[in-house]
């Protein structure tokens, strides 16, 4: 009798291990964020200058490479930007990276201008942040 007590105390042992690693395993994939909202909180944070949107969507890294090291400075530099319309025509993940080529529109002395850029959103301790952007000139390799 006493090891049909023994099997079942493992059993529900392994079956309480097991369980916690499903909970484990949802709480990580749910709480993955999503790269691309990084991507709309940068362009929100530019069109409304929220200094603290900006900040909170991109790495120190970035800010430092751009000069948009303080709110000061950010509002400075970005406050007379208008709308600036985007459109996400490509996707591609990476290790710890989402790679975004984006077709930025906007208006200059009347005339529509469009530039393609690349968007690297880095993952970093379970939040996506924009840690850089790069131009893309014509013939540029397309993202594989």
């Amino acid at each position: 009798m006493w090891h049909w007590l023994l099997l079942a105390g493992v059993a529900a042992v392994g079956l309480l291990v097991v369980g916690a690693m499903v909970v484990l395993i949802a709480v990580q994939l749910l709480t993955r964020g999503n790269p691309q909202s990084t991507l709309e909180d940068f362009y929100s944070a530019l069109e409304t200058t929220d200094c603290e949107l900006f900040m909170d969507s991109t790495t120190e890294e970035f800010r430092t490479g751009s000069g948009l090291t303080s709110c000061e400075v950010f509002e400075q530099e970005l406050g007379a930007v208008s709308a600036v319309d985007y459109e996400v025509e490509d996707r591609i993940n990476r290790q710890g990276y989402a790679v975004f080529e984006v077709t930025e529109t906007y208006t200059v002395d009347g005339q529509q201008v469009e530039v393609p850029l690349r968007y690297y959103v880095r993952r970093i301790d379970g939040q996506w942040d924009l840690d850089g952007i790069e131009l893309l000139e014509g013939g540029a390799e397309p993202l594989t």
